[in-house]
């Protein structure tokens, strides 16, 4: 059986274009630059239960601490107060809340929805997307629906099913061999 080529559900990953969109926040971490910068980074991907351009599409956006923070900066580890309570607010966080740290924070960030405006910048010649405003949600209902990507987690899993019908299923996770990653492949 052969096939045709069809270019219907297959995404161009230009720049995403300049306007709003509804998130979810998937990801942060916490990185250093060369240079010695430190910022939090966010993950965000556009949701698909929303009607929307480039769903499923991922936004990177970047929290940096202050060369000189205040002491409000100060509060929350060197990063602009300011810009934490208004990712606070975005995601709905209760007002009044404590948390001991800007990291206690982050880790109730995950999984939130937000709307973001996003822009562009030139930079060394390229032209990058930009977060440059986040609000709350305009449809509270979360329905998006997450791919599942293959990882080496997802490949060495018990199978579901006994091997060829015979009736017995042989071992456990004991059986299983430590897999390679990819620096020990020689390709």
């Amino acid at each position: 059986m052969g096939f045709s080529t069809n270019y219907d559900d297959v995404q161009d990953f230009d720049l995403i274009p300049k306007g709003e969109y509804e998130v979810i926040i998937t990801k942060i971490e916490e990185r250093n630059t060369p240079n010695g910068a430190t910022g939090l980074n966010f993950t965000l991907v556009i949701r698909n239960d929303v009607e929307q351009k480039c769903q499923n599409r991922l936004i990177f956006h970047t929290l940096w601490k202050r060369r000189e923070p205040t002491q409000a900066d100060m509060q929350v580890q060197g990063y602009s107060f300011k810009q934490i309570m208004q990712l606070a607010k975005a995601v709905r966080l209760p007002s009044g809340k404590s948390y001991e740290t800007v990291y206690s924070l982050c880790d109730e960030l995950s999984g939130k929805i937000m709307r973001v405006t996003v822009g562009h910048r030139e930079y060394n010649g390229r032209t990058y997307e930009e977060v440059k405003y986040m609000n709350e949600s305009q449809f509270l209902q979360c329905r998006h629906t997450f791919k599942t990507a293959v990882t080496s987690d997802t490949v060495a899993q018990r199978p579901a099913e006994t091997f060829a019908n015979s009736g017995t299923y042989y071992g456990g996770m004991d059986d299983y061999e430590e897999l390679l990653s990819d620096c020990d492949l020689p390709f």
